[in-house]
């Protein structure tokens, strides 16, 4: 790391420093138009008196793209008796000259104890490509950069930290050819994926930008660990190939110490429940009881050892079995993960089913909280006891139940009565019923004269239109309401490649399909379309949202895209609309 230090250093031109403030910005030499190069701004402040006010405020880049940006905090510990110690802040960004010409960088700033240091701008002379412009550009817009951003790259063992994939492009039409994500298997460190939604398209001085991804990383060792690149499928020039991120090197503190005998891996906030799973049952002995053990929080739940049952001779227990209810989000893996014991007594009156004692350490406070012993007391009974506290009740039920399973019950035999014939016959019934059938005939005569009188009313005849365009947009309002009208009429814009009025009448189609459904907004929508259609009608749903986005605004549109996208507009809203 001095090696490291002393390097980049000597690399370093405008530097200012008083007392125990250190603020470097790297040697940049001339570069060409559109050339990426790497700025460093270093940061040191030294001694327990020194507070930092403001944050570090980088120089005016706006004559530059800024391709992605890292930084690392670090503190350098120089004396452990006194206390000496560095707080290191290591600040990059990769940046591509927008402009030939004389380009200055202005002065990085921090304000320490009420005062303020900067560092000296400089110029940089940027040179022509010598490609030509338009080659430049296309294959500058033909490429794809992913950068992992970590959150906290300063944490402990076990404590989760929120990494966040960004994709870079000058091109829109990039976004769409990305294609699985993929995180690899690390020995040191547990990856687990929070969410694979494509965020909104940012841009920022002619850089596209889209978060692809959030996970979030579990280190399961201290130092230095290296988290390996993330990789996605993108598909160029027919070709399907796959990028990567960059590395990203976290740096694990060890747990403090006075940690508790029993302490394992818990590092998080948990709460511990131990409960018989029939309530209702009486125990009996020698009979099986379910016994749960229940670790809920927000944390390592994922690799949490669970605290497991004591031996005893009042006892026996077979291997738990392990649910997890769990779900990442951003702020952690919560849920619950559940230990189900099948526990056998092996005496009558009070046992005491106990577990390990069980401890974590909270990260927020910086402390061990120990949650200690776990135990269920439970009055198990014999066979004879449990006879004799039931009512009377109860025991000739239990009789009966007994008796019926035991003895063969006869099948009782039966009778077939004849029904004797009435030589009379009854005229108001036969009345009754010639007067509800000439009522019901009445009322289907007066439903088809209805219908006739329908048919005769003459139509209106709407005034004619001069144009073909007019003519459909008539049709269009006239049958909006109905799905089999609104696709016919997307197709012919399809085929007309009339695409401004093909995204205006699927925007229309939208519309109208969430009014029918209540729905104001598309995540309430979406929420609708989980409770109805299922959640795989509604992630469809909202993958076609984003592709009809990024479609609307591409500066090219394909045939075969445009009925891809057609395609997935007719399966999709014909599900919902059933």
């Amino acid at each position: 790391m001095k090696k490291k230090l002393s390097y980049i250093f000597l690399l370093f031109s405008a530097v200012f420093t008083y007392g125990q403030v250190t603020l470097a910005i790297s040697e940049v030499k001339d570069q060409k138009l559109n050339q990426r190069f790497t700025l460093t701004v270093l940061l040191e402040i030294s001694g327990e008196n020194m507070e930092q006010q403001t944050p570090l405020q980088m120089p005016d880049l706006s004559k530059f793209d800024i391709i992605g940006t890292a930084s690392e905090r670090n503190t350098i510990i120089l004396d452990a008796k006194k206390g000496d110690a560095i707080n290191q802040l290591v600040y990059q960004c990769v940046l591509a000259p927008k402009q030939t010409g004389k380009v200055k960088i202005g002065s990085a700033l921090v304000t320490v104890n009420g005062k303020i240091y900067k560092t000296e701008p400089f110029d940089i002379f940027v040179k022509d490509s010598e490609k030509t412009s338009s080659v430049a550009d296309n294959a500058d817009r033909s490429n794809m950069y992913l950068n992992l951003e970590v959150q906290d790259k300063v944490v402990y063992k076990n404590e989760p930290t929120i990494a966040v994939l960004r994709a870079y492009s000058r091109d829109y039409d990039n976004f769409r050819k990305l294609g699985k994500i993929h995180f690899p298997d690390q020995p040191n460190a547990n990856i687990k994926a929070v969410s694979f939604a494509k965020s909104e398209i940012e841009s920022n001085a002619g850089m596209a930008s889209q978060v692809i991804g959030v996970f979030i990383i579990f280190p399961s060792e201290s130092g230095t660990v290296e988290i390996n690149p993330i990789s996605a499928s993108f598909a160029n020039a027919s070709k399907d190939k796959r990028i990567s991120s960059n590395k990203v090197q976290l740096n694990v503190k060890k747990l403090p110490a006075g940690m508790p005998g029993h302490f394992k891996n818990a590092v998080g906030q948990f709460t511990v429940d131990l409960f018989h799973l029939r309530n209702d049952e009486i125990p009996e002995i020698d009979k099986p009881l379910h016994i749960i053990l229940k670790v809920t929080g927000s944390g390592n739940l994922g690799s949490l050892h669970l605290p497991k049952i004591l031996n005893s001779a009042d006892y026996a227990y077979f291997p738990p079995k392990i649910t997890s209810e769990t779900a990442a989000k951003k702020n952690g893996l919560s849920g619950s993960v559940s230990a189900e014991y099948i526990v056998v007594p092996k005496k009558s009156g009070p046992v005491a089913i106990t577990f390990e004692d069980f401890s974590y350490f909270d990260p927020d406070t910086k402390k061990y909280l120990d949650v200690g012993s776990k135990e269920l007391v439970i009055d198990v009974k014999t066979s004879a006891q449990i006879a004799e506290e039931k009512t009377t009740l109860e025991k000739v039920n239990d009789y009966t139940n007994t008796v019926l399973e035991t003895v063969n019950t006869p099948v009782l035999q039966t009778q077939n009565f004849k029904v004797k014939d009435k030589s009379k016959i009854d005229w108001k019934i036969v009345f009754g019923n010639l007067a509800l059938l000439m009522t019901f005939i009445s009322l289907f005569l007066i439903v088809l004269r209805k219908r006739e009188k329908r048919k005769l009313r003459p139509q209106l005849i709407s005034s004619p239109v001069t144009t073909i365009a007019e003519t459909e947009e008539l049709i269009r309002k006239n049958l909006s309401n109905h799905f089999e009208e609104s696709i016919e009429y997307l197709k012919i814009l399809k085929d007309n490649k009339d695409f401004i009025n093909f995204f205006s009448a699927y925007n229309e189609l939208n519309r109208e399909t969430k009014e029918s459904y209540f729905a104001n907004t598309d995540s309430d929508f979406r929420a609708i379309l989980e409770q109805t259609k299922g959640q795989q009608i509604s992630e469809q749903y909202r993958v076609l949202s984003e592709r009809i986005q990024i479609e609307k605004f591409a500066p090219f549109h394909s045939d075969e895209q445009m009925d891809e996208l057609y395609n997935s507009i007719c399966t999709l809203y014909s599900e919902i609309s059933k």
